[in-house]
């Protein structure tokens, strides 16, 4: 989640962006944007640890709630415009509709602290029925001052409304001015995720915009509801992902292409005009014009070429595939290097594992691969060779050979078009 508001934060021109962690989320650094810096700090220390990280030249702090992965960058620059030059603090407030209030208007777990400080006492307070959102900006010199005044990192009521509210109770004590300006964003911005639901409907949220931002793009989605989409997805135009699709992680979708349904890409990347239909992806890539599916499965360090057809029931494990390739039914390649223009049969599987290591497979191009061959790794077929049905190949295959049995032999020259193919003596098929 804190990613989220360290992304808003640097587009609101934030700079240094620091995140807090105690040492149980230390390991936070390696979600956070490359120019973010992780603080780790203990107890009521973590706020000097912070601000002994900031340089001197910074004149104004914002603190934002980590735990605010909605939060707007237009929101963040809004408050740090407002802020008065005299003010230490500018909070932001929003009113009886808390985003954390249930359906019968109770605020439950997570519900921020009622904010009451306000500078200008001469007329109605605006803001006297508001909350504290967990956001505010400070002035450098006063934080630097009065950092001791915050709650322990790890006290059992700790959360950023409680430091927000003990600096802004501080400053009241000191007679300092404290200006709030009202939340006028959406409400679901200043959504704090306290518990599961709350995480849910942030969820929620982050999907329903990404999905928007899609179709803003150019992207036909036939159900918008029933596609998920991480906003670290990129998809191309004139894309159409029908239902139940799921795009995730660095993903990346070319234009013309066409997903779907019942599609998950993990990790993968597809250049334009890609099928793929009723298959999981998981970091693996296709060139332009490649069809997949229906009930595929590409695994990691698969990459398949231009033309390329992978159909039902095919597996693919770590396999480079040549363009023009077919691998149309019911079978696996796992560690193998597969030619230009080479056909596997159904059933063919590639033998890679021998219990304690992987071994590769190579495949040369034009190569014909019969249904049902056992290739038992590490072994080569030569390009435009040809193996028979139902064979286990323990020996490598010459090009333009032709190879059948169990264990397979080689037992003449593959014929080619308008050819009559040869077989040696005493090998013809039978003897």
């Amino acid at each position: 989640m804190a990613a989220y508001p360290t992304h808003a934060a640097r587009a609101a021109g934030c700079s240094p962006v620091l995140v807090v962690c105690d040492p149980q989320t230390a390991g936070l650094h390696a979600y956070l944007e490359p120019n973010s810096v992780c603080v780790t700090a203990r107890d009521s220390l973590w706020l000097e640890a912070a601000l002994a990280a900031v340089p001197a030249s910074v004149t104004a702090i914002l603190l934002v709630d980590g735990a605010m992965p909605l939060l707007s960058s237009a929101t963040m620059a809004h408050l740090m415009q407002s802020r008065q030059a005299a003010a230490v603090a500018l909070l932001a407030g929003f009113g009886a509709e808390s985003p954390h209030a249930d359906a019968e208007g109770a605020n439950r777990g997570g519900a921020p602290h009622s904010l009451t400080a306000r500078h200008d006492t001469t007329t109605a307070d605006p803001l006297k029925d508001s909350e504290s959102t967990g956001i505010a900006v400070f002035a450098r010199s006063w934080l630097q001052e009065h950092c001791r005044a915050v709650p322990p990192l790890h006290a059992d009521s700790h959360q950023p409304t409680d430091v927000i509210a003990a600096l802004a109770a501080c400053a009241r004590s000191a007679g300092a001015p404290v200006t709030s300006v009202r939340h006028m964003g959406a409400t679901e911005e200043l959504l704090q995720v306290a518990d599961r639901a709350d995480l849910a409907q942030a969820e929620g949220v982050l999907r329903a915009r990404s999905r928007a931002r899609a179709m803003r793009g150019g992207v036909t989605l036939v159900d918008p509801a029933a596609v998920w989409i991480d906003d670290t997805v990129t998809i191309g135009r004139d894309v159409t992902i029908l239902p139940n699709c799921h795009l995730y992680g660095a993903s990346a979708v070319g234009d013309n292409c066409v997903i779907g349904p019942n599609t998950r890409l993990q990790d993968s990347r597809l250049a334009a005009n890609v099928v793929v239909a009723d298959s999981v992806l998981e970091g693996a890539e296709a060139d332009e014009h490649v069809r997949i599916g229906p009930f595929a499965h590409l695994r990691p360090g698969t990459v398949v070429g231009a033309g390329v057809e992978v159909g039902n029931f095919a597996e693919l494990k770590n396999t480079r595939v040549g363009p023009g390739a077919r691998i149309h039914h019911v079978g696996y390649l796992g560690d193998a290097v597969i030619g230009a223009n080479v056909n596997v049969g159904a059933g063919a599987i590639t033998c890679n594992y021998d219990g304690k290591d992987k071994h590769a497979t190579e495949i040369g191009a034009g190569a014909f691969i019969g249904s049902g061959t056992l290739l038992v790794a590490p072994v080569r077929v030569g390009g435009n060779a040809m193996t028979g049905a139902g064979s286990v190949v323990t020996r490598d295959v010459p090009p333009s050979a032709k190879a059948y049995g169990v264990p397979a032999r080689v037992r003449g020259v593959r014929a080619h078009s308008g050819e009559a193919g040869s077989e040696s003596a005493g090998e013809q098929r039978g003897a």
